[in-house]
């Protein structure tokens, strides 16, 4: 294969790919607010955990003496390799052929099958990286076993951050979840000093809430018990009892086998920092095929970490190829920001 530059100029379509891929984060794959992208000029990432906005509290001093010196929290380095991830289209030559006579010779037809097909790719490796995100925010590690592909990264997130309740969230008449919430957030504070931004959960779980005895009677008046509460009702009770808010994520992939897939399992609910917090990052390296291009002059250094697309071409059989491929993977740089509750069967 050789790569090819008359049908779709390299650097619009990068920024094409790149703009499906923001789309899609911030309309479906949402985990990104969390584990935000971080383009790097590298096949491996090196962080530092440990490190939260939260500082030790100063001290003071007698006038004329020296300034104490402060720490660092950060006492661990983490560091792994980033695995590739691609897919590509083939437009073969009676496709081609049927486009250029439908189209009197144009190759219009041509370049729109290959933005849209740059298209799929994008949203297919955005998707990927959401299972992974997903992954990584509900078992506090990742295990890739794909392809070839074998790797197990454990982000060492504290066993007292994985929890559940006595009685399942599923048994609506007798579970008493707002107690159990406020163990779980006060070994949230011991752990960080601050509390949770929010909680992540799938609507079944805001079901089991709507119609839980103990919500249902805290919003008893005069005497008179709803037989379910709406997920606003919901949060004004637990804002009342200092439990952070819902966000509500149902978020399912097709894998490659074509199953569609939770992204996070229903039965955990998740608890997530404030915004601002450096809970990690969703790493994305430079690929081969952005050293490729970017050698060619076909498009700027500074465009080429992150996602990228090529065209290929083969001539036996003549056939033209669009692939989408990016090195990445999500980290957990502060694991014990989450908190992870297993509250149904």
């Amino acid at each position: 294969m050789a790569l090819i530059y008359d049908l779709a100029d390299p650097t619009e379509l990068q920024g094409f790919v790149r703009g499906v891929q923001q789309e899609q984060e911030a309309a479906r794959f949402v985990l990104s607010q969390f584990l935000p992208n971080d383009n790097i000029d590298d096949i491996e990432y090196r962080v530092t955990t440990g490190q939260l906005l939260d500082e030790e509290a100063a001290t003071f001093r007698a006038w004329d003496t020296e300034s104490p010196i402060g720490g660092r929290q950060g006492v661990k380095r983490l560091m792994g390799e980033l695995p590739p991830l691609s897919k590509k289209y083939r437009v073969g030559e009676e496709e081609r052929l049927r486009r250029r006579a439908l189209e009197t010779g144009s190759t219009a037809g041509l370049v729109a099958q290959i933005y849209n097909d740059a298209a799929k790719g994008s949203r297919a490796i955005t998707a990927r990286m959401e299972m992974a995100r997903g992954e990584a925010l509900a078992n506090g590690s990742l295990v890739i076993n794909e392809n070839g592909v074998v790797q197990t990264v454990n982000f060492e997130r504290k066993a007292s951050h994985t929890v559940a309740p006595a009685i399942l969230w599923t048994n609506r008449a007798t579970a008493t979840p707002v107690e159990d919430e406020n163990a779980w957030l006060n070994v949230y504070r011991d752990t960080n000093a601050i509390d949770p931004g929010l909680v992540l959960m799938s609507n079944d779980r805001v079901i089991d809430l709507s119609l839980n005895a103990q919500y249902r009677n805290f919003a008893s008046v005069q005497g008179i018990t709803p037989a379910f509460l709406s997920l606003n009702q919901i949060n004004l009770i637990r804002a009342a009892y200092s439990l952070p808010p819902i966000y509500r994520y149902d978020v399912k992939v097709r894998n490659d086998a074509g199953v569609q897939v939770r992204v996070i399992p229903a039965n955990k609910v998740i608890y997530l920092p404030p915004a601002g917090e450096p809970l990690g990052r969703t790493f994305f390296g430079t690929t081969a095929e952005a050293i490729e291009l970017q050698e060619a002059k076909q498009i700027d250094g500074a465009l080429a970490p992150g996602m990228i697309s090529v065209v290929d071409k083969t001539s036996d059989p003549v056939a033209t190829w669009t692939k989408v491929a990016a090195i990445g993977l999500p980290v957990l740089m502060n694991p014990d920001l989450t908190l992870v509750a297993t509250v149904a069967a």
